[in-house]
């Protein structure tokens, strides 16, 4: 899939959420875009990862920033702006597990570990362990990144907001 591709930095956990997210949503005003999910779809993910700690627990500091990204879906033939970051992401197989709320992200991101470790047909892409340092290329090959597909954008409510989660896999030999 070919996507618009936008990129911030946090200092605590929610921020570059937020902030890339008003990046994407003022790119759709500005051209007034009509969210049509045939032809937009939105994913997003962490680049970097939130540094954890020894209990597992994820953090975010001006020293330790942590990044989100977040893609909309364009057709092939797109006019885009020189200056903006377009991306080719290629196509694969991914486990995905659906949550009805930004709260639920955490467990969804559990459940479908679980699952794949415990799947006798699937297991994780060998490529994925997670982006711990600012990955930044044109091509997204498969297996680099999971996803969270944000289904009911712009939904602004986080117990409202409907995402699956895509975890990259592959079929066990």
């Amino acid at each position: 899939m070919k996507v618009v591709s936008f990129h911030s930095w946090g200092e605590f956990i929610g921020d570059p959420e937020i902030k890339t997210l008003q990046k994407l949503e003022e790119w759709i005003i500005k051209r007034s875009l009509s969210i049509d999910p045939s032809r937009h779809q939105i994913f997003g993910f962490d680049n970097p990862v939130p540094q954890g700690n020894e209990k597992g627990e994820q953090f975010a500091s001006k020293e330790n920033p942590y990044g989100y990204e977040v893609w909309i879906t364009i057709p092939e033939d797109y006019k885009i702006e020189e200056d903006l970051k377009i991306k080719k992401v290629e196509s694969g197989l991914y486990a995905v597990v659906s949550v009805k709320s930004v709260m639920d992200i955490g467990y969804g991101w559990k459940n479908i570990f679980d699952w794949i470790k415990n799947c006798e047909k699937y297991d994780f892409h060998p490529k994925w362990k997670g982006i711990t340092k600012y990955y930044e290329k044109e091509t997204i090959e498969h297996g680099k990144i999971g996803l969270e597909h944000h289904i009911n954008y712009p939904e602004k409510e986080i117990d409202k907001m409907l995402m699956e989660i895509y975890a990259p896999i592959i079929e066990k030999k």
